[in-house]
């Protein structure tokens, strides 16, 4: 276990203890974690700079701040193992990238799973990306997403070329969850160090969201599509994280496959720790990059 800052440790924590949100009721367990995932969400303030309102043209929301450009877009993902987590919830990391991409952050509300199953979400997201390219074209839009969120953006540009849609000009995926077959060593190797992410929960979630559906297909699981041909990705990941190595494996086989991919692993950092970028430095930085990257890539 390496020693982590007071920062870090704090992060850690935070993550930890989001069970302690759970509402006390009946209802199913999906259910509920939705509303302890909202409930911990609302600790992280949005920027009183930005500014919220409905997406047009698909369910979700579209932030900017002072700092965003007309006409560039980020459409990102929010996770939660395609059964919990909303646009709400990233309202803040919404912004923070808004302003550090200098672009209008649209955040989709995709179906959830088990009430709406594979590929409930993905269809979703191709309806809000075919909605954004009624106002912008292709080259000024860029994709990401975390967790579940990440793997979606990721799954959604093997459908744009499988349906010979334009690609979106970059992505951006934060630990992205890229095999719902769940069987990467870093899963056993770091299963003390992750304090928030297990084997047995992500099974849960791809059962949820997969039924009987192959868990290898590339729709779901886009570590085993041809990435020949897609944009420009980059991908940030925490070495704490039992998911490292779908980011891992997903950037060689993208190298492998001639596609300008870039890494990057933030030491100490647990699972979507953008969520912290208010005190802590790691996220800030991470969140910078981002949004260069996008900037970049994005005229």
């Amino acid at each position: 276990m390496i020693s982590l800052s007071a920062e870090l440790a704090k992060a850690h924590h935070l993550l930890a203890t989001m069970g302690e949100h759970l509402p006390v009721d009946d209802r199913p367990d999906h259910v509920r974690h939705r509303d302890a995932y909202r409930r911990w969400s609302e600790q992280f303030p949005v920027p009183g700079d930005a500014l919220v309102t409905a997406a047009p043209g698909f369910p979700g929301l579209a932030v900017t701040t002072p700092a965003s450009v007309a006409g560039r877009a980020l459409l990102y993902f929010h996770g939660g193992g395609y059964t919990e987590g909303s646009a709400y919830n990233h309202r803040e990391v919404g912004a923070r990238l808004a302003s550090a991409s200098r672009s209008t952050v649209y955040l989709p509300d995709y179906p959830l799973a088990p009430e709406h199953p594979f590929p409930a979400a993905l269809d979703a997201a191709v309806a809000a990306y075919r909605a954004l390219l009624d106002a912008v074209p292709a080259n000024r839009i860029a994709v990401g997403g975390d967790s579940a969120g990440g793997g979606l953006s990721l799954a959604l540009l093997l459908k744009l070329k499988d349906l010979a849609l334009p690609l979106p000009a970059a992505a951006v995926p934060v630990s992205p969850w890229t095999d719902l077959t769940v069987s990467a060593p870093s899963f056993a190797e770091r299963a003390e160090r992750d304090p928030f992410v297990s084997r047995e929960a992500l099974r849960g979630f791809a059962a949820g969201y997969l039924g009987d559906h192959d868990p290898r297909d590339p729709f779901a699981s886009p570590l085993f599509g041809d990435l020949t041909g897609l944009p420009p990705i980059h991908l940030e990941v925490g070495t704490e994280e039992v998911m490292i190595d779908d980011s891992r494996r997903f950037h060689e086989r993208a190298l492998a496959a001639g596609v300008a991919s870039a890494l990057v692993e933030t030491e100490g950092a647990p699972h979507i720790w953008q969520h912290f970028v208010s005190f802590l430095p790691e996220a800030a930085a991470s969140v910078d990059r981002i949004g260069a990257f996008v900037r970049e890539h994005v005229a």
